[in-house]
């Protein structure tokens, strides 16, 4: 019981003071630096040739105005100076996103991880990596991250790993593949809301393919689903740190201690910023692997594992290879179940 404690006042402790530092070095930087100034001074009222993106989104004024800097954020990062990072950054966030939605769909879940909808939704206007800092804080202080010895009441249903795919597929995919590629500003709009389209797609998804109908397990899709992850971010992860030299390689991928001037390209702000967001989001994603292991040796390898990983495959691949070996031994635990 002490050690319990200990482990959720250390889990209190680090992912609170992230989220604070991602608050400062996100936030604050980009309000300290003119940034958030840069992305307001486009919007206007009426659609110029000087403010492109000022458009009627919603025809509610207040919400069009602030999609309109989220949107000249956004496009300011489709340039070759940034995009290859934001792939990055985006595809590194899928197997946390994947995470997310198989724990809600468990029997055996706490409620505050039953609708990842309202963290990724939240994320949206407060940044990745401040909130998914709270998010793996309540993860390990709920107890949801200590689901030995439970069998059926931590599965995930075929039908719900299915769903969750399909979802993901339609709501981070495809819409993002479109934004990314289309660079139209509406798709960039819409894709302000994927939360709420993976959500919606899964349910209707649930709707056909019900859990009542398909009530067997679904780790094998879940199993495929972490596997391609690794697979594909580790590619990307190689071949940037492979493809770029030293300083090319840094100017990329690590964002600036300082406050950037204020005379520094909008570009390159962006840049910083989605490095910042991408730092703070990936490093409480690795931290929160810790409490996946069950005891002090498997909670050991973990951190030699997310150490050794991180640079040579890339924290998204070392983050779903982790949460595989933890999906893994909830499978087997459900095996022994049915056989006793």
């Amino acid at each position: 019981m002490a050690l319990f404690r200990l482990s959720n006042l250390v889990a209190l402790l680090t992912f609170s003071s992230l989220t604070v530092l991602a608050f400062n070095f996100i936030a604050g930087h980009g309000d300290a630096s003119g940034f958030f100034d840069k992305l307001s001074a486009p919007c206007l009222n009426i659609t110029t040739d000087e403010a492109p993106f000022s458009l009627p989104y919603t025809g509610i004024q207040p919400i069009d105005k602030t999609l309109c800097g989220i949107i000249v954020f956004f496009h300011a990062s489709f340039g070759p100076e940034v995009a290859p990072f934001l792939i990055y950054f985006l595809l590194s966030a899928v197997p946390i996103t994947g995470h997310a939605y198989f724990e809600s769909s468990r029997l055996k879940r706490p409620f505050l991880m039953a609708y990842p909808v309202v963290f990724f939704q939240v994320m949206q206007l407060l940044s990745f990596g401040a909130t998914f800092s709270v998010y793996w804080m309540l993860f390990i202080l709920s107890g949801a991250s200590r689901l030995p010895s439970l069998g059926r009441q931590t599965m995930v249903t075929k039908a719900h790993a299915q769903a969750m795919m399909f979802g993901i597929f339609i709501g981070l995919v495809i819409l993002t593949g479109c934004m990314i590629i289309l660079q139209d500003p509406y798709i960039t709009a819409i894709w302000q809301v994927f939360p709420i389209v993976i959500s919606v797609a899964t349910s209707l998804h649930l709707l056909v393919r019900p859990a009542s109908l398909y009530p067997e397990s679904g780790f094998s899709i879940i199993r495929g689903f972490y596997i391609l992850s690794f697979i594909l971010i580790s590619s990307m992860h190689i071949t940037l740190i492979t493809s770029r030299g030293i300083e090319e390689l840094k100017a990329l991928m690590l964002p600036s201690i300082t406050v950037l001037p204020s005379s520094t390209s909008i570009e390159l702000q962006a840049l910083n910023l989605l490095q910042w967001d991408a730092a703070f989001g990936l490093l409480s994603a690795l931290l929160a692997t810790l409490w996946f292991g069950r005891n002090t040796k498997e909670t050991f390898v973990l951190l030699v594992w997310n150490l050794l990983a991180s640079p040579v495959v890339g924290p998204g691949a070392a983050f779903a290879a982790s949460a595989l070996w933890r999906e893994s031994w909830l499978h087997e635990e459900l095996i022994s179940d049915k056989k006793d």
